[in-house]
């Protein structure tokens, strides 16, 4: 990753400048996705779809929305089935984006059970004030409809007060990481430094505070991770996602009984650490390119970062969620009946060739393991009623 022009970012500059002339790597990225402002999310100029800067699962068709709700409501009926028949349910949402998935899903329960959707609250937690704007321009025909939609803050949420589902497509790729390199046989935090005559962006290193080292050692006492890995080579860097405990921490706290489907890019530790892997797995997308160098164009494109399985999984372990289990997208989708739907189409649009292909395009891109069929899907699950269910069914992980 070489350095770059700061492109329209005065901003940015006189940010990093107030702060000494240099950041860490996770407050650089924080900045460009996150300040009010300028930020890509922060400030709402995201743009998805095939139009976009990049595709994600919802913003391709109602499809993906359409099978993760199956899902969605087979869970909810085995709640009010077994000891939650007098509760209100939650289905929330973290990181709505452009409100396509909830859309999607709103439209499977109103034409699913017609009765069961008034029983649901929907609730999107969208930290970014520029986006919800465009999540409620989305959902304005159900919010007409009368349906249960509602914005809040996590800290909004009273604590142990989740019944019902949270959902986090494609959130936890762009919580900001810290970045590690191995230099001259240490460790360092990556920071990013600013060159005030050439007002150029640049990677720099700075010392690694003691907390931060703490979690590196207690990542490989627990789940034998080695930072650096045998055999790395000077300039060696990799990502470490701080961030995810602290927000299923913030989590955890708010869930009385539900289940926790989280949906991202992830990677097993062997090969997200190893020595082969020695500038990590953060790309930056604009206008549907992705790019290495994640210095260019800062507040005006996307960041995004793999999720390491083993820490994930063992940060929400932690914490006293339990592991339902985890698989791949194009897995999951077809086992919740995506087969069907693609022969659905045929019916659908026998009329409509062109409709037709474009549908069959969208649901394939989803299940398509070089593309979206790749996800990780990890199911999690927290109960604090004394008639635990032990045995949830999950169509998904079979």
């Amino acid at each position: 990753m070489n350095s770059l022009p700061a492109n329209k970012s005065d901003w940015l500059i006189k940010k990093i400048i107030k702060m000494g002339g240099t950041i860490s790597f996770y407050d650089y990225m924080n900045f460009v996705l996150n300040d009010p402002i300028n930020g890509y999310y922060g400030s709402g100029k995201v743009e998805l779809g095939i139009r976009g800067d990049f595709v994600t699962s919802p913003s391709l068709s109602d499809d993906f929305a359409f099978l993760v709700g199956k899902q969605i409501e087979d869970w909810l009926i085995q709640f009010k089935n077994s000891f939650l028949s007098n509760r209100k349910f939650s289905v929330i949402e973290f990181g709505a984006g452009d409100g396509s998935f909830m859309s999607g899903l709103i439209k499977y329960f109103l034409e699913s059970r017609m009765n069961f959707w008034k029983n649901v609250s929907f609730v999107i937690i969208e930290p970014n004030q520029g986006m919800v704007e465009k999540q409620k321009n989305k959902l304005e025909e159900f919010l007409n409809l009368g349906v249960d939609i509602l914005w809040k803050g996590l800290e909004e949420v009273d604590e142990n007060n989740i019944n019902g589902i949270v959902i986090a497509n494609e959130v936890l790729d762009a919580l900001p990481v810290e970045r590690i390199t191995f230099s001259k046989g240490k460790l360092f935090r990556q920071a990013v430094s600013i060159d005030k005559k050439s007002c150029k962006l640049f990677f720099d290193k700075i010392p690694i505070p003691v907390e931060l080292l703490k979690t590196i050692e207690l990542a490989k006492s627990k789940l034998g991770i080695t930072i650096p890995p045998k055999n790395a080579l000077e300039g060696w860097t990799t990502e470490w996602h701080v961030a995810n405990s602290e927000w299923l921490k913030a989590l955890y706290g708010k869930i009385n009984n539900g289940i926790l489907l989280i949906i991202d890019y992830a990677k097993e530790a062997e090969k997200y650490y190893s020595s082969m892997n020695s500038d990590g797995m953060i790309v930056s997308y604009e206008n549907q390119k992705m790019m290495k160098n994640v210095l260019v164009n800062p507040g005006n494109c996307d960041l995004t970062s793999h999720v390491c399985i083993e820490t994930l999984i063992n940060d929400a372990e932690t914490l006293g969620f339990k592991t339902l289990g985890i698989t791949k997208q194009g897995e999951a989708l077809l086992s919740l009946g995506l087969a069907e739907r693609l022969y659905g189409i045929q019916k659908e649009f026998k009329e409509d060739l062109s409709n037709a292909l474009l549908r069959r395009e969208a649901l394939l891109r989803l299940v398509d393991p070089l593309c979206l069929g790749d996800f990780r899907w990890f199911v999690f699950k927290k109960f604090k009623e004394k008639k635990m269910i032990t045995n949830i069914n999950s169509t998904c992980l079979r």
